[in-house]
């Protein structure tokens, strides 16, 4: 199986780098320096596409095809904002949202129905506001985009307004925002994992690092039915949500601590969340990772490590496997 790092230049990162992962071993090969601070990508199988952020002031995005020789670019926009960190791809194929963190901008791109290639930008939308945390909320800053099923709408999240809002999708453009869930305040909204069929949603915290577990209604906004903090046991110092994503073989959900250096899985059950296994990650702050169910890959940022973490039958617990430097790692990506 092969993966792909997205590092930081910033932090030493060479660009992209294939991670194989064979027989519970992790190898590493060369970058392609040509896809720099990516942050952030998602894959296109209806058009074997990777689009990745270039998270910098004058952000950018990027489509780009693996080819027999390499990776090769195919189309690329501005993002319509500074820092894109997150997208997210219109189930029909036609558009790809963007949500730029530094100025707290979204952003819907256009592409190419047949071939999906970037045609440029169709919208910006900006909210307005601060939050309590002034050096974390001093305005909006978008963290995550999510379509709804049908394409209709889009949920933008933002951790300086500590808030998920939503924008209907009309054709080429966004429509009137309106909130789909007002979190505490200070409490950093992140990341927003949607379950298909629409009958839960997940919500990652980053400054109050908790998981909330909501309910859609038919107006298109979220209740509360639950929320527990992402720690798995007491813990003294800072620690900051990272990422989370759900567990294709069991539908439970996985998140990381940043600070703690955790990923923990929770599992919803009976309208509540209950914390079910974890394990330390073996770097410093996992900001990102992927799972097929069975082994996690996870991208430390801080500590600039990615390490292989294995989930254990039901009378095994999560344990940690393996770990090796991947310089300003920050991202992890399966493609076929």
């Amino acid at each position: 199986m092969t993966l792909w790092i997205g590092s930081y230049t910033a932090r030493g990162g060479g660009g992209l780098y294939p991670l194989e992962l064979r027989g519970g071993q992790l190898n590493l090969g060369r970058p392609e320096a040509s896809i720099a601070n990516a942050s952030f990508g998602i894959w296109s199988r209806r058009h074997r596409l990777a689009y990745f952020v270039d998270e910098q002031e004058a952000g950018r995005v990027m489509a780009w095809k693996r080819t027999a020789e390499g990776w090769r670019e195919v189309g690329a926009s501005g993002s319509g904002g500074a820092l894109p960190c997150f997208l997210a791809l219109h189930p029909g194929g036609t558009h790809l949202a963007v949500a730029n963190y530094a100025d707290g901008s979204v952003a819907l791109l256009r592409l190419d129905k047949a071939t999906g290639s970037i045609r440029g930008l169709a919208d910006i939308r900006r909210l307005s506001g601060r939050g309590p945390v002034p050096h974390r909320q001093s305005g909006p800053h978008a963290h995550c985009v999510r379509f709804s099923d049908d394409g209709r709408s889009l949920y933008a999240v933002d951790l300086g307004l500590d808030r998920i809002v939503r924008y209907p999708v009309i054709g080429d453009k966004l429509g009137a925002p309106a909130t789909a869930f007002a979190a505490p305040p200070g409490s950093g909204s992140r990341h927003l994992l949607l379950e298909r069929g629409g009958k839960l949603a997940f919500l990652l915290t980053e400054l109050s690092a908790e998981l909330f577990l909501l309910a859609p209604t038919a107006a298109g906004t979220f209740t509360c039915a639950d929320r527990v903090s992402l720690l798995p046991e007491p813990f003294a110092g800072d620690n900051l949500g990272g990422h989370l994503e759900m567990q294709p073989l069991t539908g439970e959900v996985l998140v990381t601590n940043r600070g703690h250096d955790s990923i923990v899985t929770f599992a919803a059950r009976g309208g509540g969340l209950r914390q079910k296994d974890w394990t330390f990650t073996g770097g410093a702050s996992p900001r990102h990772f992927w799972s097929d169910g069975k082994v996690a890959i996870v991208a430390h940022e801080e500590s600039g490590t990615v390490s292989l973490v294995s989930f254990g039958e039901s009378d095994r617990a999560a344990q940690l496997v393996t770990t090796l430097s991947v310089p300003g790692a920050a991202f992890v990506l399966e493609t076929p």
